[in-house]
């Protein structure tokens, strides 16, 4: 292979066109994930957040010096202000997921939960942080295309063309950040001896904390606690390179879907397993998502016919 073909190859990696419906899908429940996080944050929000907080603000910033981004440190310390900073991630989340000024609310959302992180960084888990990461880069695509309340307002105007093909380059910063999420996964926990001898796995099932239902295997027997192991390191290895196969990318797929829902039922980790699901939708070859939405529509027009008949009959 020549060097102007692997120039050719790096150039349409980052800078071809793509259909934008599964980016249009990733946006939508992306933003349902951030209005969740949202109304998971409101029953303590004044605990947490609040003036009277049980890790005051004086304290944070002692611990924590450089830290700059803060809009809870950006006007007197109050109820109002926080409610306020709370309904606007409110607006703007329920804003991302309609499509409306998409862009800005993207921006919104990141600047929202980078201000919660770091008002009180010892109560968000990781999936909080990939939710922050995910909406940075979202800012630079155009996830508003279609599907989406700027859309239809765009069509409104004349002359309107709907948007067939976007720049790749945003799609490609969100699928090689969860890629970057697998591979630290990997490297991380490989290393570890309970990693190498299969054992991992039997120990995280006696976090009491953590523990939502039984494994759907006993893990406490040798052999499956090796197997429930040894896959896990193996899925998460595939999900970073062998993902980028064509041929084998949605069994690689069904595999990173069958772990997160097996974490997701046995461990309480709030959100960060959906938000791994969600942004696999952008591995979905465009073609595919419409052949799927096309045999939805064509179920949902058979459906109603049906109903229609027996009602008049």
């Amino acid at each position: 292979m020549s060097f102007a073909r692997l120039f050719q190859l790096w150039d349409e990696f980052w800078f071809s066109d793509v259909s934008p419906k599964c980016l249009a899908v990733f946006r939508i429940m992306f933003g349902l994930l951030l209005l969740q996080f949202a109304l998971f944050l409101l029953p303590d929000l004044f605990t947490w957040y609040g003036p009277k907080a049980i890790i005051s603000a004086n304290s944070i910033a002692e611990a924590n010096p450089t830290v700059v981004l803060d809009l809870l440190n950006m006007a007197p310390q109050s109820d109002a202000w926080l409610c306020a900073i709370y309904a606007l991630f409110i607006l703007a989340s329920i804003s991302l997921t309609l499509g409306f000024c998409s862009r800005l609310c993207c921006a919104i959302c990141f600047v929202m939960l980078t201000s919660f992180y770091h008002h009180n960084p010892y109560l968000l888990n990781s999936g909080d942080s990939l939710m922050r990461l995910l909406a940075f880069w979202l800012i630079f695509s155009d996830s508003g295309a279609i599907w989406s309340v700027d859309d239809f307002l765009a069509s409104k105007k004349p002359n309107y063309k709907p948007k067939e093909k976007i720049s790749v380059w945003g799609v490609r910063c969100l699928q090689l950040q969860l890629c970057v999420v697998y591979y630290h996964a990997f490297v991380t926990k490989s290393p570890g001896w309970v990693w190498a001898n299969g054992s991992a796995v039997y120990f995280a099932s006696r976090l009491e904390n953590l523990t939502r239902f039984p494994f759907p295997m006993d893990p406490n027997i040798e052999w499956i606690s090796s197997v429930w192991t040894w896959g896990t390191l193996f899925i998460e290895f595939s999900l970073f390179t062998l993902i980028w196969v064509k041929e084998i990318r949605y069994y690689i797929m069904a595999l990173g879907l069958c772990l997160h829902l097996c974490i997701d039922w046995t461990m309480n980790i709030p959100q960060f397993e959906w938000v791994m699901m969600a942004t696999l939708i952008l591995f979905v070859y465009p073609e595919d998502l419409t052949t799927f939405l096309n045999w939805l529509k064509a179920k949902y027009s058979i459906a109603v016919k049906k109903n229609l008949s027996t009602g008049s009959s």
